[in-house]
């Protein structure tokens, strides 16, 4: 799956020479760091921001950035109710109250939804490109008007455009992954960027205990004014993230060429919807959607495709982690959601992700490969009439 196909030489080369420095932390006592400083520096020029600021995981990257955007106890955070639970977790871990929303055709937050959501105690907007950009303008125009901060977690989406403008950069900040699932892949790993010079310095300061990070002072000696955790990023992470980070339009690339050869040669089909976009060009290689006429007929075409030796992406079947209909495990928490059932929360996401197929589009995937998945998707169509 994109960058961890393509794990090899370059990455061990990176942290060799990392060990040559003899630098594996990422705060070393008496010295600074080395490769994460190099890392947030080239990210932040492909992403074209000011500033970058990389920690342990993606999820770590959106809580830092919730952090670093003043998100607190009893704030109300609007989002998707189609993402991996991590965002959700995030804000619910800094007090803040999550408030997921239906999705559109787009399989995004609908604008629509996110302003019948908006109260008092709404603060932000938690966008989540699922691959693709959302309806960014009326999203921003919506925050805009209401004085909530827009916040993207990219983590699915690096890469990805929206009117010719990166997702990630488009809000106040922006957070991505790099987990093995994501369009770089490092172990684990994630980074924050933005435009904002103090949101940026209260993320680096809540994923590293508070510390302020102050020029000139050594560390242990500078002074603190919030909590924080330990979300660092290790040296040897960001070794493997500069090789990666060398690769991505290779990566971009591939997958948007591999998913354009699919697409034409099943856009004839008749009983199956592919996914609409508010960007197509903007849109990531790495994932075909299409819907069906119900969870019935998808089932059916994921058992005929896994047949075939094609597994399917989080849906119809694998949506445990990315609903907000099967949260019960956090939701009831808050008052709002507890002796609720979550299922009739959100109607049309539900039925839209059980009767959707989701595909991934290897990087390395060849054109004989690419052949048999389409016409494994043929056959599928056909079968469910």
């Amino acid at each position: 799956m994109a960058g961890a196909e393509l794990i090899g030489r370059e990455e061990l080369a990176e942290i060799q020479e990392l060990f040559s420095h003899e630098k594996v932390n990422l705060y070393r006592y008496g010295g600074g760091n080395y490769k994460a400083r190099e890392f947030e520096e080239r990210f932040a020029d492909y992403m074209g921001v000011k500033y970058a600021h990389a920690v342990s995981s993606g999820t770590a990257a959106i809580h830092s950035a919730l952090a670093g955007a003043g998100i607190g106890s009893g704030d109300e955070v609007i989002t998707t109710a189609w993402t991996f639970i991590a965002p959700v977790e995030a804000i619910s871990a800094l007090g803040a109250i999550p408030v997921p929303v239906e999705i559109d055709e787009t399989y995004h937050l609908d604008p629509a939804e996110i302003e019948k959501a908006i109260t008092p105690a709404t603060k932000a907007v938690v966008a989540i490109p699922m691959w693709a950009p959302p309806k960014m303008d009326e999203i921003a125009a919506i925050c805009e008007k209401h004085g909530l901060t827009l916040i993207e977690d990219a983590a699915q989406a690096l890469g990805a455009t929206y009117k010719g403008r990166k997702l990630g950069t488009i809000g106040k900040v922006g957070s991505f992954s790099f987990d093995a699932g994501k369009t770089l892949h490092t172990g684990e790993g994630g980074i924050i960027v933005t435009n904002d010079r103090e949101v940026y310095d209260r993320a680096a300061e809540f994923s590293d205990h508070g510390h302020m990070h102050i020029s000139g002072l050594p560390r242990g000696k500078d002074p603190r004014r919030a909590k924080g955790l330990n979300l660092r990023l290790s040296e040897v992470t960001a070794s493997i993230g500069l090789a990666q980070l060398r690769k991505i339009d290779h990566i971009l690339s591939r997958s948007k060429e591999n998913k354009k050869k699919i697409k034409e040669a099943i856009r004839h089909l008749g009983n199956i919807s592919l996914r609409p976009f508010s960007d197509e060009s903007g849109s990531q290689g790495d994932t075909l959607i299409f819907c069906v006429r119900d969870r019935e007929a998808a089932l059916q075409f994921e058992a005929h495709l896994m047949e075939r030796g094609f597994g399917t992406k989080i849906l119809p079947e694998a949506l445990d982690w990315h609903y907000a209909g099967v949260w019960s495990h956090l939701l009831p928490e808050y008052d709002r959601y507890r002796g609720v059932d979550l299922e009739t929360l959100w109607p049309k996401t539900g039925a839209m992700l059980r009767s959707s197929i989701c595909l991934n589009i290897p990087v390395l995937m060849d054109n004989e490969t690419i052949g048999k998945l389409a016409e494994a998707i043929i056959t599928g169509a056909e079968k469910i009439g």
